[in-house]
């Protein structure tokens, strides 16, 4: 069973202390919400457990062996979409897939029908809604099947319909055993799924939290 731990985890920059001693543990099939006020450092966290930003200090273990920059084991949904607006919907995800040595046209297909956008493969991602860039952005993060998959505000630009794809996507990831991190502002989202909740504030991490 893999297992995420994260251990004495800080993050200064100069005299600023942005994350304080974070501790967490999440067991395979599970799924840690992060809520708290902007400026927390919420996506902070999440940029350091992607290895996108350097952490001052602390461990970083999946399965006991530490996180790295570029680790294959680990999926990142940020605010950005990362898409290239040229290309169609399809060539997004060959691109990608066959950049990370993840591509299989059955499995981008397979995808494309997940999200509700196989019938727009051809069509170029510029001419495409908020809200439909954000569903091929979470076909591009599951091809290629990540043990930690991280979102960071993956309900924005989503209508009703995507919000309900996307808690299933969360749901079949939790029945496949990923370990799952989401930052977000509303947890009112998450109605019908299992999830830890923890506020993020000052820096510090506390299990619990209000529901906003």
């Amino acid at each position: 069973m893999e297992v995420l731990r994260v251990k004495q985890l800080t993050k200064k920059i100069g005299y600023r202390t942005i994350l304080s001693n974070i501790n967490l543990e999440v067991s395979s099939g599970e799924l840690v919400v992060l809520i708290g006020p902007n400026g927390a450092g919420k996506t902070t966290f999440l940029r350091i457990l992607a290895g996108l930003t350097n952490k001052t200090s602390g461990e970083i273990l999946i399965d006991n062996k530490p996180c790295k920059i570029g680790d294959s084991r680990i999926g990142y949904l940020g605010h950005q979409t990362m898409l290239y607006n040229l290309m169609t919907v399809y060539e997004n995800l060959e691109t990608f897939g066959r950049l990370y040595g993840c591509f299989n046209d059955e499995k981008v297909e397979g995808l494309l029908k997940k999200v509700n956008l196989y019938f727009n493969k051809y069509e170029r991602v510029a001419n495409l809604s908020r809200g439909m860039k954000q569903r091929l952005a979470l076909a591009r993060l599951l091809l290629p099947q990540p043990d930690l998959i991280l979102y960071d505000e993956p309900f924005t630009g989503l209508d009703r319909e995507g919000q309900k794809l996307l808690i299933d996507i969360l749901k079949k990831q939790q029945n496949d055993g990923k370990l799952q991190v989401l930052v977000t502002h509303k947890s009112a989202f998450l109605t019908g799924i299992n999830y830890r909740k923890y506020r993020l504030e000052r820096g510090e991490l506390v299990e619990g939290g209000d529901n906003i």
